[in-house]
């Protein structure tokens, strides 16, 4: 018996081929929409994330000190930070330095805005019209160690002065602030933890101030006593003698009686007087 042959019909593969390429065509679509929104998601978690920078409070121009009255704190997208963006935690080195260019109300502030490009400039730390004026220290004016740049101290002078050349001791300024301590400009301890010993400090003062610290060091001793930062009333002690520590402030020690004998003469009868002057006649 002989099989009967199909005719062979185009039409069938041709749907089956075009079938084939439209599931091939949904699967591809698929893959590169979900590559898509994957992007988008990410762009979008990019945008999100955001970082803190310092931008300028208001217009400033060349040559302005930088200052937290004249920027601020914005947080901006992290992608579209620059990468010389100055953050808050740098804000320190830049602190009183002064700008290189001009810098428009919230624009960020790059390190070559300021003239030390980021890095410390010491006189940049000195407010217009002060010096700074350093002097060596032994442990007594050091505190033992522990002053620090940004405390404030009375300085307090020693020298012979007084009646009969008394030495005398007497505030000579008042509310003085420490720059640094040997060249540290900042309150932190070194690397290993440990306190900071040094020989120097550096004040910020006037011009006139300056001058009397150079006469009184040539002239006498100088001692640095630490003060409370929010203390700014000033020493007003009157200068003081050893004989004056000891109550006596006209020279004689608290208690001290000196007699006078009046008469004694021809039978009469002395007069004692323990006040310490002799009786009027």
């Amino acid at each position: 018996m002989a099989l009967r042959r199909i005719p062979f019909n185009a039409n069938w593969l041709l749907l089956g081929a075009a079938a084939a390429l439209g599931l091939a065509a949904a699967h591809f679509s698929n893959r590169l929409l979900e590559r898509r929104m994957a992007e988008l998601e990410a762009a979008a978690q990019r945008v999100d994330e955001t970082v803190e920078v310092v931008v300028a409070n208001r217009d400033l121009e060349r040559g302005e000190a930088l200052s937290g009255e004249a920027l601020a704190v914005r947080s901006v997208p992290k992608e579209y930070v620059h990468a010389a963006a100055v953050r808050p935690s740098q804000f320190e080195s830049f602190e009183r330095q002064r700008l290189a260019a001009p810098l428009r109300r919230g624009e960020v502030l790059l390190d070559v805005h300021a003239e030390g490009n980021g890095t410390n400039v010491f006189s940049a730390l000195l407010k217009k019209g002060s010096r700074a004026l350093t002097f060596e220290v032994d442990a007594v004016n050091s505190i033992s160690g522990m002053l620090r740049p940004g405390d404030r101290i009375d300085l307090l002078l020693s020298a012979r002065g007084g009646a009969n050349g008394a030495e005398l001791t007497a505030p000579l300024l008042s509310n003085v602030s420490v720059l640094a301590t040997d060249q540290r400009v900042s309150k932190r301890t070194d690397e290993n933890g440990r306190e900071h010993q040094f020989s120097t400090i550096t004040l910020e003062v006037s011009p006139l101030d300056a001058a009397r610290i150079i006469v009184a060091k040539s002239s006498g001793h100088l001692t640095a006593v630490l003060r409370h930062p929010d203390d700014a009333v000033p020493n007003k002690l009157k200068a003081m003698s050893v004989a004056q520590l000891l109550g006596a402030p006209n020279g004689r020690a608290e208690g001290q009686v000196v007699e006078y004998i009046v008469g004694g003469g021809g039978g009469g009868v002395a007069e004692v007087h323990r006040n310490g002057s002799a009786p009027d006649r």
